[in-house]
């Protein structure tokens, strides 16, 4: 049963792909956030974009608790009493995007990204 919800988690993961207009990589992303749309902060677009970076964050966090559950190392380490949003989520990616030390590429999927700015947000001992 675990391991089914990890494989379903991570099958989820992989399809937001699917149902966007263009494929969510870094490189759309820094696009998207530079556009008029994004800058307009309209409150619809707002939300739907924290959402789909809460969905993805709620993976991780998923597949964090199965890994701690397994006893296996987590992805990252962050506080169980630290809960974060969708406005932390964005914080978190822009300043990882941000971060001239350790560049993400720009084909890696919004999803890879996301979790290496956790890892650097939270990193484990």
């Amino acid at each position: 049963m675990k391991q089914l919800i990890t494989i379903i988690a991570v099958i989820l993961l992989t399809l937001t792909n699917c149902y966007a207009e263009e494929p969510r990589t870094v490189g759309t992303y820094k696009k998207h956030i530079k556009s008029d749309e994004h800058q307009s902060k309209n409150f619809d677009h707002v939300i739907h974009h924290m959402l789909y970076l809460s969905g993805v964050g709620d993976g991780y966090i998923a597949i964090n608790k199965q890994r701690k559950t397994d006893k296996q190392k987590p992805l990252y380490c962050q506080l169980d009493a630290e809960a974060l949003n969708g406005a932390d989520y964005v914080r978190i990616l822009d300043k990882a995007l941000k971060n001239p030390d350790n560049p993400i590429p720009d084909q890696f999927t919004v999803a890879e990204a996301m979790l290496l700015a956790l890892k650097e947000e939270f990193p484990c001992q």
